[in-house]
């Protein structure tokens, strides 16, 4: 008896027996109106005559516009929109940069550089050394430390300004900016000192904010720090713009929210398949897979894991932060768990003594039922694998356990991994 292998395009949608390719036809049209990043060029492409004096000027906005629309493709030129889509900002903040004045943070003249392939002998600036550079003390990328600096300029402008005067801002407003705030220093509260004058002004009569006694300003229920920001963030990726996701790398609670949001809406789907698999930033890509793997269809979560897995960058962001939320520890001791090398020499930094041990390994087995973050669960077999001994009775039960319930099939190759004593990380 012949047995016939449905093949799936990414989304989860059965490809027909006589698409040869690996998407269906609404991802594939969808892919030739947005592709996720900008195509190579050849060398002479840069000696066009507009595009070379935008260069000599120095002014970042005028290379993207003649990059755009440069003949080299042909009469339709690349629009704002598609160029904006790489960097995951709107078509009107692309515009402010094109026609205002030069940028000057290294970490966008950066980004459009590295997004544009624009040759190095061609920029007036010398790229960071923080994106490829060795750490000397740990002997690894510091990438935490690069994509927290990069997102300190790129989410400014694009929520309520205290520094324009003369901007209105109403209550909503007001509660929206704190939220923010309190969200990117992951506080539950912020000083008097750092709120401008109409911003307090408004937060002083708003029913669900209350000032301390110290003169800080926090909300009477910290989980609506986590619903305004998913409400703002998704507002805008209903819209086609992945520029807040890219700010920051959103937490557990805040994408759960947005993953409730995006359930039901297609366009934003698609947008966080394209941003995941193919974004400019790692945090795009990381926060966009993070979204997708908790919305509980089991075709995404797959293709959720399967983008993390070959990703080193993003993989290295949500292995940290699973290890982070689950072992209840700071950043920079969960990204010494991830994984990226053989850590069984290195074992754990949670302390010493079995019973530390035996509680980390307790913790990540119990996060392999997490029904809510089916990437997270992956993560989790990662760290087992890389952290507790394989021979250890109480683990090999939990995974035997997970293995009954587990809807998607990447979960299960990693728990059949770690239960032959392997890594996930080692299966192509």
């Amino acid at each position: 008896m012949t047995s016939t292998r449905h093949r799936y395009c990414r989304c989860g949608v059965r490809l027909a027996r006589d698409n040869t390719g690996d998407r269906c036809s609404p991802c594939a049209s969808h892919g030739r109106q947005q592709p996720g990043a900008a195509p190579e060029v050849p060398a002479d492409f840069w000696n066009e005559a507009v595009l070379d004096q935008a260069l000599q000027d120095r002014h970042m906005g005028r290379v993207i516009r003649a990059w755009r629309t440069h003949p080299y493709h042909g009469r339709q030129p690349i629009s704002q929109d598609q160029a904006a889509s790489w960097v995951g900002m709107s078509q009107a903040q692309l515009s402010r940069i094109e026609n205002g004045p030069p940028v000057v943070h290294l970490d966008r003249l950066a980004q459009w550089a590295a997004v544009l392939h624009i040759p190095e002998d061609r920029l007036w600036f010398a790229l960071p050394a923080a994106s490829g550079k060795l750490d000397e003390k740990e002997g690894t990328v510091n990438r935490r430390q690069f994509f927290t600096s990069t997102a300190a300029t790129a989410a400014s402008g694009f929520l309520y300004d205290p520094s324009m005067p003369g901007q209105p801002i109403g209550d909503h407003e007001a509660v929206e900016w704190l939220a923010w705030h309190l969200w990117q220093n992951r506080k539950d509260e912020l000083h008097s000192s750092q709120v401008s004058q109409p911003v307090a002004h408004r937060l002083n009569t708003h029913p669900h904010v209350v000032r301390t006694a110290g003169g800080a300003y926090r909300f009477t229920d910290p989980a609506l720090t986590d619903v305004l920001v998913a409400h703002r963030v998704f507002g805008d990726i209903a819209q086609g713009s992945g520029h807040l996701l890219a700010t920051a790398q959103t937490s557990h609670a805040t994408d759960l929210t947005i993953s409730a949001l995006a359930a039901d809406n297609e366009g934003a789907r698609r947008g966080l398949t394209a941003w995941m698999r193919s974004g400019a930033t790692a945090v795009l890509r990381v926060n966009s897979a993070g979204i997708l793997a908790k919305i509980g269809a089991a075709d995404l979560g797959d293709a959720a894991i399967s983008a993390i897995r070959s990703d080193q960058d993003a993989r290295h962001l949500y292995v940290t932060a699973v290890a982070s939320r689950v072992l209840e520890l700071p950043w920079e001791r969960a990204a010494d768990l991830t994984g990226e090398t053989n850590t069984h020499a290195a074992v754990w930094t949670l302390g010493e003594g079995d019973d530390t041990k035996a509680w980390a390994s307790r913790r990540l087995a119990d996060e392999l039922t997490n029904n809510r973050d089916a990437a997270a669960r992956w993560c989790s077999a990662v760290l087992l694998a890389n952290c507790v001994d394989a021979k250890d009775t109480g683990m090999r039960s939990a995974l035997m356990l997970a293995v009954k319930n587990e809807p998607c099939r990447e979960n299960l190759r990693a728990y059949a991994a770690v239960l032959a004593g392997a890594t996930p990380l080692a299966i192509g």
